[in-house]
């Protein structure tokens, strides 16, 4: 397992969210996003962000990985 430290940029799996090490209690860890959006995860079921993850905790960042989502808009409803 991985020890994450205070001011890693990890991502939660349960939430699917990534945010920045704020403090660590054992084997919880409180999460910080830039909106100020506090929660604990439990050291396990957290990573190391990917680059694209890391940018989207920046403005620029969000805008950029939303832009180029994948997906497509599906038809109107007839």
């Amino acid at each position: 397992m991985r020890h994450h430290r205070v001011g890693d940029v990890v991502t939660d799996a349960q939430r699917a969210l990534t945010g920045r090490v704020r403090d660590v209690h054992g084997h919880l860890l409180t999460l910080v996003r830039p909106s100020g959006y506090l929660w604990e995860a439990p050291a396990d079921q957290c990573w190391t962000a990917s680059p694209e993850e890391r940018a989207s905790l920046t403005p620029r960042g969000a805008v950029r990985i939303i832009s180029t989502s994948s997906r497509r808009p599906s038809p109107a409803p007839e």
